[in-house]
């Protein structure tokens, strides 16, 4: 079974192919980085959410799906206000929007992204990762058995907060996709051991709860 990933970045890569891997542990696996390139956890060109999106316009995604059984689409919503991503975190009376809500609107926005005939003829082969607020979001619940395991906002900082705790090296964005960022990746990765894992901790964010929901329909 082959994985396309589109990712905002390399640490957003290196997540969703361990969550994919040891969702899938006992089956034969290729995960191919589409956007962006990345070498031996190097990225190599341009990422950012700006560039997922980009990418869900161009006709070349539908080579990505003639080429992978399935791709997944991964995408952070800590920006989604800002154009072009447009989906704002409140409503029209300024109240701020439910995790489901702004959840739903960003799947619509990356679906409308996809050519029409493109989204039919591959359709349930396309899979969404939408990160509310960040993809680090979905690792607290691997160090917090309080609230702070369902909190979307200041994710990287609570999980930094509990990583120094334990004697691993903080994660910046300057250094996530450095020797050291890396190493502090996949120590907090090896607490996803199990598929039971991933689902129990997907519970705690919108987001991860529906890409895990999407996975099992594989």
């Amino acid at each position: 079974m082959n994985f396309g990933l589109i990712t905002e970045g390399a640490s957003e890569h290196k997540i969703i192919k361990h969550l994919v891997s040891r969702y899938f542990k006992d089956e034969m696996l290729i995960i191919n980085q589409i956007q962006p390139k990345i070498v031996n956890d190097r990225q190599e060109t341009t990422g950012g959410w700006n560039e997922v999106l980009k990418y869900c316009e161009r006709e070349e995604i539908n080579g990505a799906l003639i080429e992978n059984d399935y791709i997944i689409i991964q995408i952070d919503t800590d920006q989604s206000g800002t154009k072009p991503f447009s989906v704002s975190h409140t409503d029209s009376k300024g109240k701020l929007k439910s995790p489901e809500q702004l959840l739903d609107e960003v799947l619509q926005k990356l679906a409308d992204l996809i050519m029409p005939e493109i989204r039919k003829k591959h359709e349930g082969k396309i899979l969404f990762a939408v990160c509310i607020h960040t993809i680090e979001c979905w690792l607290l619940p691997l160090f917090y058995d309080n609230k702070h395991k369902s909190d979307t906002s200041n994710c990287l900082s609570k999980l930094n907060a509990e990583l120094i705790k334990k004697g691993i090296h903080g994660i910046t964005n300057a250094n996530k996709n450095k020797p050291n960022g890396i190493r502090s990746y996949d120590a907090i990765l090896r607490g996803f051991k199990k598929k039971t894992d991933i689902i129990t901790a997907s519970k705690h964010n919108a987001g991860f709860r529906r890409f895990v929901d999407a996975l099992g329909t594989v």
